[in-house]
């Protein structure tokens, strides 16, 4: 593995424009920007590539002072980011000098690293006499800046490069890297499940519902192989969400899924399987993701007496009642507090990886196709179809074209019974698959005086898979 990429952090006190500039600076609307103070909690983590040096961006919580508990691990997170940051930039409102700017000046003095001051706001050559009154700080770079506008952005792309120097770039090898989103609804362990994976406390964890609300990724390696978690935030019904913040909250959830191989759906092992929870996995089957689904809290289970495997066994045949058209979706159980099963739960998630990206090879296919693939008598054959061969067209999800002689021999149901096998013999886990239909086109042109041939696309419906998990 490469070496550690550089740090660039974003620090200031709420409402100056962080999130603004890391986005800017990303590229796109990764953090969650709204005027309400307080909106990001934790630390949101993105590459930045320039045409000089690759660094991981952070964007940080608004400074304040620690008050209540809740409020003093979010700035303990502030205090985690500056201390792994080799370049700090500053956000002050440039308009106006803050208190708590004075005091996190101070804090960053001390630490003696490397630190740009950006005076936002600034969205006029007019006002940038206002950035002078910032250098009572103590800080000999000040840099006249407007987010909203891109004032100075050119500038300070090309000041973060020189300080952090060519010989930093660093680009990371390129690496196979395992993409894991883990969603559930609020309060089921999410962030609890990324620190002990972690091994850390990345994520903060509480019990006030909606503490994440940005997408939380950060990189583990296991057993050799390098896996990017993505803390989500906790999904609600739409009926449920009542202000902005939420609102992009779950849009942020449903991009990491997006950019995701697999998605590890978190449930309470407490609780039974709600309508949201269904309507999570629909989500991730509709966006194709792998998904496993993993019911934590398991050690309050155990602590009732219902550690044993006959029980998980009647929570996994529970689920899969509660969602038939899924029967392919492994089942763990786990306590992301105690570490229960975890190692199990992350070698799930690679077979799925492996799955979702797995093609197969085209002889074996067509082998297949050959020997298996007919309507037998027992199955109330239409004699006049026939399979002439067939191919996986793409992966991550799977996808296949059969060749056929005429739609209008095959039974509705024909789409349903290819699925399921190709699930069985080919050992396809956890991930959503599409089954697309073609007629061969010297066989239409005999029955459609040579019109040409049009693909029939089955809806992708799932069927039992046979292997245990």
């Amino acid at each position: 593995m490469a070496d550690r990429l550089p740090v660039v952090a974003i620090v200031g006190r709420p409402n100056v424009g962080k999130s603004s500039l890391y986005n800017l600076l990303v590229g796109e609307a990764r953090s969650i920007v709204d005027e309400m103070e307080g909106v990001t909690r934790d630390i949101v983590i993105a590459r930045v590539t320039t045409d000089r040096v690759s660094f991981n961006l952070y964007d940080t919580a608004g400074y304040l002072e620690e008050g209540d508990e809740f409020n003093a691990l979010v700035q303990r997170k502030v205090r985690v980011a500056i201390g792994d940051a080799d370049l700090i930039l500053f956000i002050v409102d440039g308009r106006s000098l803050h208190p708590f700017d004075e005091e996190l000046a101070r804090i960053l003095l001390r630490q003696k690293k490397k630190v740009i001051l950006i005076a936002n706001k600034l969205d006029t050559r007019d006002l940038e006499i206002h950035a002078s009154e910032f250098y009572n700080l103590g800080f000999e770079e000040i840099m006249p800046f407007s987010v909203l506008h891109k004032r100075g952005y050119t500038t300070l792309l090309e000041r973060i490069e020189d300080l952090l120097g060519d010989a930093e770039k660093r680009l990371a090898e390129a690496e196979e890297e395992v993409r894991v989103a883990i969603v559930g609804k609020p309060n089921v362990g999410k962030s609890q499940l990324l620190n002990t994976l972690l091994g850390y406390d990345r994520s903060i964890v509480s019990p006030v519902p909606g503490t994440t609300r940005d997408s939380i990724d950060d990189t583990i390696r296991w057993n050799g192989k390098l896996v990017r978690l993505i803390d989500t935030a906790g999904l609600r019904r739409q009926a449920r969400i009542d202000e902005n913040v939420e609102y992009y909250s779950n849009v942020r959830t449903v991009q990491a899924v997006e950019r995701s191989d697999v998605v590890v759906l978190l449930l309470d092992a407490t609780e039974s399987i709600s309508m949201q929870d269904k309507r999570i996995v629909e989500l991730v089957m509709r966006k194709g993701r792998g998904l496993v689904v993993a019911f934590n809290k398991w050690d309050l289970r155990k602590a009732a007496g219902d550690e044993n495997y006959f029980v998980q066994e009647e929570v996994r045949k529970s689920f899969h009642e509660e969602l038939p058209s899924y029967p392919f979706l492994p089942v763990e159980f786990i306590s992301a507090r105690d570490g229960y099963k975890l190692q199990r739960l992350v070698e799930t998630v690679f077979h799925v990886y492996h799955d979702f990206h797995y093609r197969v090879p085209t002889g074996d296919l067509n082998a297949w196709v050959k020997q298996e693939v007919r309507e037998s008598d027992e199955e109330k054959p239409i004699s006049d179809l026939k399979v002439y061969y067939a191919t996986q067209v793409y992966a991550a999800p799977p996808g296949f074209i059969f060749f056929i002689n005429s739609l209008k021999h095959m039974r509705k149901d024909f789409p349903r019974y290819l699925e399921n096998r190709l699930r069985t013999v080919f050992e396809f886990s956890g991930v959503p698959m599409k089954i697309l239909f073609r007629e061969k086109e010297r066989d239409k042109n005999k029955e459609d005086g040579g019109e040409k041939s049009k693909a029939f696309v089955g809806k992708g419906r799932t069927y039992r898979k046979k292997k245990k998990y």
